[in-house]
């Protein structure tokens, strides 16, 4: 990173959340005439710095104790920074912060904004005109929506020049639990493409950008809106003409929150020992691990009763009487209407009320997807996102199924999902429902014979694999077709 800017003619680099100093040290060892200045909130982290390294000194070194978000009106012309990684949840600051980036970048924010991106806008801003700038942080915000205004800041006059994804992110931070990478912005007023690089091992770290395999994205495709992290991938030609976006058919939804697992998703012989009647009782997937194939009946779900998984939903709030106002109270005695959730709530025990979906789509997956065609009465918690059709997409039921879970939907929709640390990605409702699929003109051209029995196989086998290819038409050479 520091290489990268004395390579871009810096001759003095400013660090906005400086630390221990890990890019001084690296500048200096590259260069030993550059000048360096920083910021450090931290008065702990200050400290141990100057009592390590009490020789160092202006002019090789200005550097201040402040809160970064508290200096503005300067101008950078060199800028590296690894900012601090926070969710926005714990970015308590954000009411301060946000209206003073707002006013300067005369633009507003996500309240979702998390504390990297909120530094990266700052440092933009800073920018001096024909500087650089290199960051270090979660590449997330590239697929979600408070990353749109994020987005749009980078491509301000052709500023940004190269993302760069590491790929064995393990290796370099050991707990880092999103995708990281390295963002490249240089104020040299060239509009030239957009370098999509992954780096595969660390040796790669050494190469400069120009030695690295990169994809080159035009400006004027990188739509700040769209989702990014597919042009780190090989493009997926598809047939725009045949697909739409799912909301045509219907619309995922997370599943049932309860605020508290451990009170609400019994097994039988929990439930027997309350005495809670059946009538109050609703089978339920509480875990993704209880589903291990596709397709699931209600025989499925009697197993996992047979074997007292805790997979029965309990709705206190249909019946009011000793038994289930003694299960309240042991509630209540435990703590559980203190939960988030739970005390959100009025009365506190009511949940949600839904009905058996029939698709189950897996909120996180590493290596594919997990969709389930849900043939039984039961529902699900939070661990799969549930599809329910409208009047129209009802009729389409299956073929949706059989669609994500071919080799075609799976490259097709990977383009909404969000990728996080350790190849874990991650989807909301709303990236589903984003999500493009099959025209029913494409559908109606598989015939139903078809996909009966392509559902029969599946249910048979136990696995996916014989409609893998089911859908290739969509992409590749077939694409146009």
């Amino acid at each position: 990173m520091c290489r990268w800017l004395l390579e871009n003619g810096a001759k003095e680099i400013f660090d906005p959340a400086f630390g221990l100093g890990a890019f001084y040290f690296s500048g200096k060892e590259l260069d030993e005439t550059i000048m360096f200045s920083g910021v450090e909130k931290d008065v702990t982290v200050l400290s141990h710095f100057r009592r390590d390294y009490p020789d160092i000194d202006a002019p090789s070194l200005v550097l201040r104790n402040a809160d970064y978000f508290s200096i503005w009106d300067k101008k950078y012309s060199a800028i590296v920074c690894n900012p601090p990684y926070m969710r926005f949840q714990n970015f308590f600051e954000r009411q301060i912060v946000f209206p003073e980036i707002e006013k300067h970048l005369g633009r507003k924010l996500s309240g979702y904004t998390n504390i990297a991106s909120a530094f990266l806008l700052k440092s933009l801003y800073e920018l001096a005109p024909g500087g650089c700038l290199v960051y270090l942080m979660p590449l997330e915000f590239l697929n979600t929506g408070y990353g749109e205004s994020v987005k749009r800041s980078l491509l301000e006059k052709g500023r940004l020049k190269a993302l760069l994804r590491i790929e064995p992110e393990g290796e370099i931070f050991p707990d880092a639990i999103t995708s990281v990478g390295i963002i490249f912005v240089s104020d040299n007023g060239k509009n030239e493409p957009v370098k999509f690089c992954t780096v595969q091992s660390l040796v790669q770290l050494q190469l400069g950008l120009n030695e690295l395999p990169c994809r080159d994205v035009p400006t004027e495709e990188l739509d700040p809106a769209d989702k990014w992290l597919r042009h780190f991938d090989e493009p997926c030609d598809i047939n725009h003409d045949a697909l739409l976006p799912l909301s045509m058919y219907g619309s995922f939804t997370r599943g049932i929150a309860t605020g508290a697992n451990d009170f609400f998703v019994l097994s039988r012989s929990e439930a027997i020992s309350w005495g809670l009647p059946d009538s109050i009782l609703y089978p339920c997937f509480s875990r993704s691990s209880q589903i291990r194939q596709p397709l699931i009946t209600d025989a499925d779900v009697d197993f996992l009763v047979e074997t007292d998984e805790r997979v029965f939903l309990v709705d206190l709030a249909l019946i009011q009487n000793n038994v289930t106002r003694r299960y309240i109270e042991f509630g209540e005695q435990e703590g559980f209407d203190k939960r988030y959730l739970t005390r959100m709530r009025k009365p506190w025990f009511k949940l949600e009320s839904r009905q058996p979906a029939p698709i189950l789509f897996g909120v996180f997956s590493r290596n594919g997807f997990k969709v389930i065609r849900n043939k039984s009465q039961a529902l699900s918690l939070t661990c799969f996102h549930c599809f329910y059709p409208n009047l129209f997409g009802s009729k389409f039921v299956d073929h949706l199924f059989l669609y994500f879970c071919s080799s075609a939907g799976h490259q097709i929709i990977s383009r909404e999902v969000r990728k996080y640390g350790g190849k874990l990605d991650k989807f909301e409702p709303h990236d589903l429902n984003n999500a493009l699929v099959p025209s029913p003109e494409w559908f109606s051209s598989i015939s139903d014979d078809v996909i009966k029995n392509c559902i029969e196989k599946i249910d048979q086998a136990g696995t996916t694999s014989s409609i893998q290819r089911l859908f290739d038409g969509l992409i590749g050479n077939d694409a146009t077709a």
